[in-house]
């Protein structure tokens, strides 16, 4: 699978699969074409999820995902913490307005921008501790806010 260009842990999951596909039903297959009913349940696992896969990033490029929108505030006094935040690099803008504004959980965040739980805590941490310095040099308290 990963010479078609699956990932290794996405060729594990389909294999395992395929596996348990095989192990749950009462399908009796001689020997010598088991491995050719491996391999054709692994093709087509692999295209099912690519086919998944493909139209969750079409959904993602949807007009109501785009950038633009995710940092629209509606709060009142919170002004300076949004100018903040603005100016912060785009990755961290991204993962702090799905985090903080639009209260998603780092599993959903990850899941979102198509990345590890881990990495999403590391630019939270990161985030915040440049928000921290900006809001800093502009003369506020972070705890503020």
């Amino acid at each position: 699978m990963q010479k078609s260009g699956a990932g290794p842990a996405d060729s594990q999951d389909i294999a395992q699969d395929v596996l348990v596909k095989l192990l749950e039903s009462d399908i009796v297959l001689p020997f010598e074409k088991l491995r050719a009913w491996l391999y054709r349940s692994a093709v087509r696992a692999y295209i099912d999820k690519y086919r998944r896969d493909k139209r969750y990033h079409e959904i993602l490029q949807k007009e109501f995902f785009r950038r633009e929108d995710l940092l629209v505030y509606d709060q009142e006094g919170y002004e300076e913490l949004y100018q903040a935040v603005a100016d912060l690099p785009e990755k961290y803008q991204q993962v702090i307005d799905l985090y903080y504004f639009q209260d998603m959980s780092v599993k959903e965040v990850a899941h979102i921008l198509g990345t590890g739980q881990s990495w999403v805590k590391i630019i939270l941490y990161r985030g915040r501790k440049q928000l921290r310095k900006i809001l800093e040099e502009r003369g506020y308290d972070y705890e503020d806010f």
